[in-house]
Formats: C-alpha cells, structure tokens, sequence
C-alpha cells in the first residue's frame, strides 16, 4: 500500500533533527517488519519561525487538503515539549494527524469531522529518550504504529473535542461601512494574506472597494495585472484576499497596514 507522511515543523534544516525523525519512522517500521518501499516522506515546511503555532496551524490548513487520502501529518512546533501538555492523534474520515495539543490543529477542528486520541505516553517512549525531542522518541513512533495499521487503542484512548487546546482565528471585523482585516500570514514574498475570503465577498454580494491605510487599491486577478511596483489587491490561491506589490514586498513597504473593505450602502 502506498503511505504517505508529510512533516511541518519549525526544525529548521541546518540542524539534524528532521532526518532523525525520518530516520526514526524507518527504523520503527523496519523493527515490525513493515515493508518501507512504498513509503514517502514530504517536507511541506521546516522553516516555520520557532515556537510560532499559530502560522504552522495555517500552513497546515493551506496545504493538507491536497495530499492523498491516508496520509499522515507529523505536525511538531511544540513549545510545551516535555511538559503535561497532552499528546495527539486526530483522526478525521480521510487523514491522521499527530502532534501535540497546543492548537496546531485548530483550523483543521473547524473544517473536518474530527476524532481525537490522546496518546498514552507510557505505552510509546521506550529509554532511553529525551523530554526535549518528542519529535523523534514520541510522535515518530506513533506515525509508525499508524503505517502499520496498529488500533489506536493500541496506544491511545478516545478524547472529547471539549478538551482541546483551540487558536482563535479571529473573522473580519464589523465597521459602519464594512469590514476591518487582519493579516493572517506573510508569504516568502511579502505577500499580505488577509482573513477575508472569497465566499465572505460572494455572501455579501455588494459592489465594495478596497482601503490600505485609508487609500483606495485595484482588484486585479493576477500579479501581472498590474505594473511593477504598483500596488494591488487580489484573491490569491488559498482563496483569501492579498495586499501585493507586483515584483516587490508589500511587507517591506507597508508593515503592518490597515485593510479595510467598504460596502456600497452599508449602513444606510
């Protein structure tokens, strides 16, 4: 059967950790007697800013819809790593993901039907192991029971949603004429990747302008739709709305602007 595993952490690449952990699940799996040959490892991220759970929560979210079904996401940014903080298998009809509960889930809480396993520890961390690396002497180990298709009671005991760690993704926020927005993430290029989305706008369905510090900017559909260096707004592949500059940094240049979206006849 052919098994997927994709890795987001804040690991970074300079250091060893995200090949241990690779190195681990194989090891694991080889100790079973699972054949590996069919097995792929993607990296979707390393470089998430340490300790930052809130962007690997919208990596996540952005990307795990497009990976086969029965994949595995080995999701460690882990601030809490070592204390009682509890230890994760989510369940959902198409994926498993494996983590810790600080909320790294969350976006995926409010999109899928989710079951959630609390990992029991004792019946995973085998010595000698660390209380800093429960990437590679905890959660490595249990992505290798789920590829071996282990029971999760095997391992875990079922858990209520209730008592989940939970991120607040905040929504656009009411004005008199519209709509206030937060930038949610900074892409590599600069890009300002806002809360409001698409189906919030067609919701609407209101002719509606675009304010950057109380300054009005073009919709266009692409970046090319505009001259380099201008400034634009436009709905980029996650659906969400973007402050862009063509071929430059809207980041650079604007900080942490104000966005807001004015409605036709709103408040009248």
């Amino acid at each position: 059967m052919y098994k997927t595993v994709v890795l987001l952490t804040d690991f970074g690449i300079k250091d060893h950790y995200v090949g241990v952990v690779k190195g681990k699940i194989l090891q694991e799996l080889n100790r079973k007697g699972v054949n590996i040959t069919s097995l792929q490892f993607i990296d979707l991220c390393h470089e998430i800013p340490p300790q930052d759970v809130k962007q690997a929560s919208l990596m996540l979210f952005f990307s795990y819809r497009y990976f086969p079904e029965g994949t595995v996401f080995l999701c460690v940014v882990d601030p809490g790593v070592g204390t009682e903080r509890k230890a994760l298998v989510v369940k959902t009809d198409k994926y498993f993901f494996v983590g810790p509960d600080n909320g790294i889930f969350s976006l995926i809480y409010q999109t899928e039907k989710c079951i959630p396993y609390e990992i029991e520890v004792s019946k995973v961390l085998r010595p000698p192991y660390s209380k800093t690396f429960h990437g590679r002497d905890l959660f490595a180990p249990v992505v290798s029971f789920l590829l071996a298709e282990e029971p999760l009671e095997s391992f875990s005991q079922k858990i209520s949603m209730d008592t989940l760690v939970k991120l607040e993704f905040k929504p656009p926020q009411k004005t008199e004429k519209g709509l206030k927005l937060a930038i949610w993430y900074v892409d590599q290029f600069g890009n300002l990747i806002t809360n409001f989305s698409q189906e919030l706008l067609k919701a609407k369905n209101k002719p509606f302008k675009i304010l950057v510090n109380h300054r009005e900017v073009p919709l266009v559909k692409t970046y090319g739709g505009a001259k380099k260096g201008e400034l634009v707004a436009l709905f980029g592949s996650e659906g969400l709305l973007e402050i862009a500059i063509n071929q430059g940094s809207a980041k650079e240049v604007l900080g942490e602007p104000e966005i807001e979206i004015i409605f036709e006849n709103e408040g009248v």
